[in-house]
C-alpha cells in the first residue's frame, strides 16, 4: 500500500495531530436520501416501484467539506448562502447538531436553498432529483459573501473553494479568495465548478479537477498517462497553480508541478459502492494538511486513502482519522474503530442486537479490562462509546494522559469489543438514541444515581445492566 517509511509518515500525522482554523467559501446543499426496497416493477411503467423505509437528510455540495472537516476534529468557518425555506432550516439545525456554529449562517429571502434528492437501495443508486434556483445571485448576496470572508481572513491558516457553479463563488470572489491568501501566504485549495472556466482560478495553490473536467479543459481524452500529463501540462499552463491535483477516479491522483516534477499516486479500491463525496474528500485532506504545513507528497496520499474509503460507503460519508489509520495500519477499510454513520450502517443490515457502555477509559486498568471482558459475555454486540480528548478537557479542565486514538486502538484490540465510538458530547445520551442498544452497561458505582444518559436508556427501551469492576483474577 505504502512504503514502510511513507506509512510511518502517515500515522504520526494523525496521532500528532492539531486542526488548523479552516474556512470554506461555496455553494452550500441539503442532502436528501431516501433509502427503500425494489420488490416490484410498477404496472404502469417498466420502472421499478422503491418502499421507501428511511429518510436521511445531510449536509452537501460545499458542506459536505464542512462535514468531512468536522469528522477529522476540524471546526471551520462556512460561508455561503441558505434561503429563507424549509431546507435551509433544516441545514442549520443539522449544522448546529454537529456542533459547529451557526453564527455565520445566514437564511436570505432572494436564495433558495439547493436539496439534492437521492433515491438508494442497500446496493445502489436509482435516481437523484434536484431542486434549485437559476442561479442568480443578487449583488446584496455577494456583498455578503465577501464581507463575511474577509471577516475571518486573519483567524484562519487554510481557505476551501467548493464551487458546484450554483452562483455563490462568482469570478471576482475567487479572485479576492486567492489574492488575499497569498498576500497573508494562507493555501487556498479549489474545486472547481462543472462549465466554469478553469483560468477563474488562476494563482491558486492547488486545483482538483476530475477527469472530465480536466478533459473539457484542455479538449481531448484523458486515456493514458502520456495524454493524462499532455493534460496537466495544459492545465498548469492556464492555471499557474502551485501544483495541481488531478483526481482520475479508479487510477488515483496525480501531483502536478511542471514536465519534471510530478507523481503518480495509484488507488487500491477494492469495491467501489458509490463515487459520491471522493472529490471533496480528497479535497478536505488536501487543504487540511496544507493549511498544517505538510507538502503535496504526503497529503495526496493521505487524501488517496480518505477517497478510497469514501467509495466503500453509499452515499457522503465523512470519515474520520480511525478509519483512515485502521486503512493505513492493516491495508483494509474494515475497522473496529469507527465513525457513527459507518455503524449505524453496519447495524441497519445486521439482526443481532447490541449492548452499549461509555466513559473516559483513559489510564486503562486491569479493572477496566475485567469490566470490558464480562461485558463482552453480555447477549449482543458490544460497543464502546469514549469521550474525545476535547470533550474530557471541557469536563475535566485538562487533557487525558492517552489521546482518545491510542484509547480506542487500545479498547478495539479486545475480542469481546465489536466497535468503538469516539464522541464530542458530554454524555452518550444522543449516541443510545441512535444506536438503540437492547442493553446499556454501567459499572456497579453508578447503581442508585440518576445516569446522564437515563432519559435516553428510557426513551429507547434498553435494560440497564451494572457490573462490579473485575480484575483479571476475578476479585470484585
Amino acid at each position: 500500500m505504502a512504503s514502510s517509511t511513507l506509512k510511518d509518515q502517515l500515522i504520526r500525522y494523525i496521532l500528532d495531530f492539531s486542526p488548523p482554523k479552516m474556512m470554506v467559501v461555496g455553494d452550500l446543499m441539503l442532502d436528501q436520501y431516501a433509502w427503500g426496497k425494489v420488490e416490484r416493477i410498477s404496472p404502469e411503467a417498466p420502472i421499478p416501484v422503491v418502499k421507501i423505509t428511511k429518510d436521511e437528510f445531510r449536509l452537501g455540495g460545499a458542506a459536505s467539506v464542512v462535514s468531512n472537516l468536522k469528522a477529522l476534529g476540524v471546526s471551520p468557518v462556512t460561508v455561503g448562502l441558505l434561503g429563507q425555506d424549509e431546507a435551509g432550516e433544516r441545514f442549520r439545525r443539522i449544522y448546529t447538531e454537529m456542533g459547529l456554529d451557526p453564527a455565520d449562517l445566514e437564511l436570505r429571502a432572494d436564495v433558495t436553498t439547493v436539496v439534492k434528492t437521492r433515491v438508494l437501495t442497500e446496493q445502489q443508486q436509482l435516481i437523484r432529483m434536484d431542486r434549485e434556483a437559476d442561479g442568480a445571485v443578487s449583488n446584496e448576496a455577494r456583498a455578503w459573501l465577501k464581507s463575511k470572508v474577509i471577516a475571518h481572513l486573519d483567524q484562519v491558516q487554510g481557505i476551501v473553494l467548493s464551487d458546484y457553479a450554483k452562483g455563490a463563488l462568482d469570478e471576482e470572489l475567487i479572485r479576492f479568495c486567492i489574492e488575499e491568501g497569498k498576500k497573508r501566504g494562507i493555501p487556498v485549495v479549489a474545486d472547481p465548478g462543472k462549465g466554469v472556466p478553469i483560468e477563474r482560478y488562476q494563482g491558486v495553490t492547488s486545483i482538483k479537477p476530475n477527469r472530465a473536467e480536466a478533459e473539457a479543459a484542455v479538449g481531448h481524452k484523458l486515456t493514458d498517462n502520456p495524454s493524462i500529463l499532455a493534460a496537466a501540462k495544459k492545465l498548469q499552463e492556464k492555471i499557474k497553480a502551485d501544483f495541481l491535483s488531478l483526481s482520475l477516479d479508479r487510477d488515483g491522483l496525480l501531483y502536478y508541478k511542471n514536465d519534471t516534477e510530478y507523481h503518480f499516486f495509484p488507488t487500491q479500491v477494492q469495491e467501489v459502492f458509490d463515487v459520491t463525496g471522493a472529490g471533496d474528500m480528497v479535497i478536505t485532506l488536501l487543504s487540511v494538511m496544507l493549511a498544517t504545513g505538510d507538502g503535496p507528497m504526503l497529503a495526496l496520499p493521505m487524501a488517496n486513502l480518505a477517497a478510497e474509503l469514501e467509495i466503500n460507503h453509499m452515499g457522503v460519508v465523512p470519515i474520520p482519522w480511525a478509519e483512515i489509520l485502521a486503512l493505513i495500519e492493516t491495508g483494509t477499510p474494515h475497522s473496529k474503530v469507527t465513525s457513527l454513520d459507518f455503524l449505524l450502517r453496519d447495524l441497519a443490515h445486521q439482526k443481532e442486537p447490541i449492548s452499549f457502555t461509555n466513559g473516559y477509559f483513559d489510564q486503562l486498568s486491569a479493572g477496566h479490562l475485567g469490566f470490558l471482558l464480562e461485558a463482552g459475555k453480555i447477549e449482543g454486540r458490544l460497543v464502546v462509546a469514549i469521550n474525545s480528548d476535547k470533550s474530557i478537557q471541557r469536563s475535566k479542565g485538562s487533557l487525558p494522559v492517552l489521546k482518545e486514538m491510542d484509547r480506542a486502538r487500545l479498547l478495539a484490540s479486545l475480542d469481546a469489543v465489536h466497535r468503538v465510538l469516539i464522541f464530542e458530547e458530554e454524555d452518550a445520551s444522543r449516541l443510545i438514541n441512535l444506536l438503540r442498544p437492547k442493553k446499556v452497561i454501567k459499572g456497579a458505582q453508578f447503581k442508585g444515581q440518576r445516569l446522564p444518559e437515563q432519559q435516553a436508556i428510557e426513551a429507547v427501551g434498553a435494560e440497564l445492566v451494572y457490573l462490579p469492576v473485575i480484575d483479571f483474577y476475578g476479585r470484585s
